[in-house]
């Protein structure tokens, strides 16, 4: 009885001695990553962050930054928290080799965002979203540094995310405001480049739109719009397709866009080079089609034509094919 109370208190000894390790451990690492934010921001004078807590939950590894803010020049982007999930080795990776040690050696990683937002101060763009799941493929350490100090990338990284309630707003572009109940995002760039923006291949697929044009297009093809039920500010769509991937030997983007309406198709296919204000970005080579009509639609093109003696311009499907130029903020008709 009394070697069997022994295993007993050993047991428990041997419990608490555990449980104690992983908060200790969690806490250290808690640590470790403030002490890894604070060496990277001090590396430039132009990078701010903020916080206004670090935590590690022990034993199933969920790291949780809250109230976190990154200020870039004239970027800002924030969000109420933001969370990634560790496996139990990645956890102790941190805690045995360091921060940087874990994360040279953190290739996979989930992550949540909740309210995340982007605004660009300068030309007062913004982004934000009711929450986002990033899925990050490749080296940690390296994303960190290169999204902090605009360095290269060393290695190739993916994301894939996915997320509800997206609110653009581009003013003084086409696209004044879009309002996207869900969206998929899967984007990468390779090693050597420096921005993953403008150097990387992504996509976008995107569910139930709302668009609010520019107020110029409002005013321009105002009659038209209402023409079909719309109101002007709030053009309602389906769906959407973005593709983007640099040009080889070019600073230049090639594109290519689907957006389906329950009145026709209208596809985008072409070159754009990629400027600031995002409105100044040129078209080149670039086309718009229409397809796939509604027969409402349909009847409306052939009253226009009737009515303007006028025929639009279509290919040998029958489909409207219209060459553009000009800028994201003011495109028009090649003749």
């Amino acid at each position: 009885m009394k070697k069997l109370s022994y295993y007993i208190i050993g047991l428990l000894v041997l419990a608490v001695a555990v449980i104690g390790y992983h908060y200790y451990a969690a806490s250290h690492t808690e640590e470790q990553i403030i002490q890894l934010i604070e060496e990277e921001t001090a590396k430039s004078s132009a990078v701010s962050v903020t916080y206004s807590s670090v935590e590690v939950t022990p034993f199933d590894g969920e790291v949780s930054i809250r109230d976190l803010t990154i200020i870039r020049d004239n970027h800002i982007e924030r969000t109420q928290r933001f969370s990634i999930d560790l496996s139990y080795i990645d956890v102790l990776k941190f805690y045995l080799g360091g921060t940087e040690y874990a994360l040279k050696h953190l290739y996979h990683a989930e992550a949540l965002l909740v309210k995340p937002s982007f605004v660009n101060k300068s030309n007062l763009q913004q982004l934000s979203s009711d929450s986002l799941h990033i899925y990050f493929e490749g080296q940690a350490f390296d994303a960190i540094r290169a999204a902090i100090t605009d360095t290269s990338f060393s290695e190739r990284q993916s994301i894939r995310a996915e997320g509800s309630g997206l609110r653009l707003q581009f003013p003084q572009t086409l696209i004044a405001g879009l309002n996207i109940e869900a969206f998929q995002y899967h984007g990468s760039v390779d090693a050597g480049n420096t921005y993953f923006w403008s150097e990387g291949r992504y996509e976008v697929t995107m569910d139930s739109l709302t668009w609010t044009p520019v107020e110029t297009f409002q005013r321009k093809y105002g009659f038209f719009i209402k023409g079909f039920g719309y109101p002007t500010d709030a053009i309602p769509f389906q769906s959407a397709y973005y593709q983007s991937s640099p040009l080889p030997q070019s600073d230049m983007l090639r594109i290519e866009s689907k957006l389906k309406s329950g009145l026709a198709l209208v596809s985008v296919d072409g070159s754009l080079d990629p400027q600031q204000p995002l409105g100044a970005s040129r078209l080149e080579e670039t086309t718009i089609s229409v397809s796939e009509f509604s027969d409402s639609f349909r009847q409306v093109l052939e009253n226009i034509e009737q009515l303007l003696s006028i025929s639009l311009p279509r290919n040998d499907n029958g489909n409207i094919f219209i060459p553009l130029e000009g800028t994201l903020s003011d495109p028009a008709i090649t003749r």
